[in-house]
């Protein structure tokens, strides 16, 4: 069977071709407000997933500097734009505080850097420094876990840390989140996703006051793209015990939403679906179409944009990479 086509990379674009653009400094933000610099990382390594362009790689690891305002430590920040203003009244600013990295960005920079690894078989020479650097407290508000350190140990290769964080994930999968979803799902009667053709708008937002705060306790669709990302990059020296975890993820995983479906490992991906998917607002691979959607969730006018079209060729790369062998 044929690879899917994957559409145009073009780092130059403009505004008037993508919605997504390369900035100067080798990052992938939107011509929204503010140029969603806040998820640059994340929507970096998307970018270099797909395209294979080395220069993000190096733009997302040079997020990652020793900084003389820590103390000489290493400090990420979400974007160089954030460097701005630091020292405010002889203190760090509250904004750059604000726009330290996350445990989000955090795992998609090690990501980035270790299909950067699988792709050259060369380690990168961040990947073991940002681990070792990053305190306890990687921003405020936001700590370590220990399934967070275990996967980081993972990555460059302790097989025992490997197998307490599979495990660990697999119990807090099982016995935490996926109740907890059953309950909140069955509360507010969110119904399962719907096909792209077949979504019509619906907010989060519209509804009672109290799906939100369910919504807010149960296990969210980006936490879930997040897990699956994790899994598709750590080494495979356990294969039957991450079979069982991923299996345990797609329990929650959205009827529609292929991309983490196949992060997932599964298989026969209706290939008609992946071809038709048309490119959208909101970031249609971490939200949700269906009535827990809380996000302007909206296909984009035909032709709008003709290069750079991230999301429908996310799908479309990762068909290619795992439903054709």
């Amino acid at each position: 069977m044929e690879k899917l086509v994957i559409g145009t990379y073009s780092p130059e674009a403009t505004e008037n071709t993508a919605y997504y653009h390369i900035d100067k400094h080798d990052l992938t933000v939107t011509f929204a407000s503010n140029k969603g610099i806040g998820d640059a990382i994340g929507r970096t390594m998307d970018t270099y997933m797909i395209y294979d362009d080395p220069k993000l790689v190096e733009g997302i690891a040079n997020l990652w500097q020793y900084r003389e305002e820590f103390k000489g430590k290493m400090v990420g920040v979400r974007h160089p734009d954030v460097l701005t203003n630091v020292i405010e009244n002889g203190r760090l600013s509250e904004g750059f505080w604000k726009n330290r990295i996350s445990r989000d960005h955090y795992v998609y920079t090690l990501v980035a850097l270790k299909l950067w690894e699988k792709r050259t078989g060369e380690r990168h020479p961040k990947l073991k420094e940002i681990i070792k650097a990053t305190p306890f407290g990687i921003r405020r508000m936001a700590r370590w876990t220990l399934e967070l350190i275990l996967w980081s140990k993972a990555l460059v290769g302790n097989k025992f840390a490997l197998l307490l964080y599979l495990i660990i994930k697999l119990f807090m999968v099982n016995v935490i989140y996926i109740p907890i979803r059953k309950l909140g799902y069955k509360l507010t009667g969110w119904g399962n996703e719907v096909d792209q053709e077949d979504w019509v708008k619906q907010q989060l937002q519209n509804q009672p006051k109290w799906h939100t705060t369910i919504s807010g306790i149960v296990y969210p669709t980006y936490g879930i793209l997040l897990s699956a990302t994790q899994l598709y990059v750590i080494p495979n020296t356990f294969p039957k015990l991450k079979k069982i975890l991923q299996k345990s993820l797609l329990k929650m995983v959205g009827k529609t939403n292929y991309v983490q479906q196949m992060l997932l490992g599964k298989k026969n991906i209706p290939r008609d679906k992946v071809e038709a998917f048309k490119s959208m607002k909101g970031g249609r691979w971490s939200g949700y179409l269906s009535n827990r959607n809380d996000r302007n969730m909206e296909v984009f006018p035909e032709g709008r944009y003709t290069v750079n079209l991230q999301d429908v060729d996310l799908v479309r790369h990762l068909y290619n990479e795992t439903q054709l062998n």
